[in-house]
């Protein structure tokens, strides 16, 4: 008897993704008009391509070319603690970046990540970490203004600049 898939795995990102958009679409609302039309375009096609995952599982559960099941998901053992631990991150990330700001936030984020992920090299961690985190406040910060919260660092570095960052 042929083993067939299971395909419930398939949507766990999926539908996450999907839950973030609707909360990036709720969360842009109050901002310019811009902004709207930009998170409604890749709302919208982030969205569709959900949809498209969807169907095609449930196409392949109603033609019995799979199952439901969420298989191997939660296997290997070994990756079950660093799947919790990055879900972890991620859930104190969103909580947190209104507080720390997008560059404080995903420093540590990420260094946390890196660490849960194996990365031993303190070195590493923290160059990486501190290199993503510059060049993400550079760009949405201050090139495209994109109006994600500031926090000490963005703070700090408006106070040296003068205003200009």
């Amino acid at each position: 008897m042929e083993r067939r898939p299971s395909l419930g795995a398939d949507l766990v990102i999926p539908l996450a993704a999907a839950g973030l958009t609707v909360y990036f679409l709720y969360s842009v609302s109050a901002l310019e008009w811009e902004a709207k039309a930009n998170g409604v375009i890749i709302g919208t096609m982030l969205l569709a391509l959900v949809a498209a995952q969807v169907v095609r599982v449930i196409l392949a559960l109603a033609r019995g070319r799979a199952e439901a099941g969420f298989g191997e998901l939660f296997a290997p053992a070994e990756a079950r603690t660093k799947r919790l631990g990055m879900l972890g991150i991620m859930v104190v990330f969103v909580a947190t970046v209104g507080y720390l700001g997008l560059g404080l936030g995903l420093f540590v984020a990420l260094a946390v990540a890196l660490v849960v992920m194996g990365v031993r090299s303190w070195k590493r961690v923290l160059v990486v970490s501190a290199s993503v985190a510059l060049a993400s406040s550079i760009l949405f910060t201050v090139v495209l203004d994109s109006g994600l919260p500031k926090g000490p660092v963005e703070k700090g570095l408006a106070r040296l600049t003068g205003g200009m960052l």
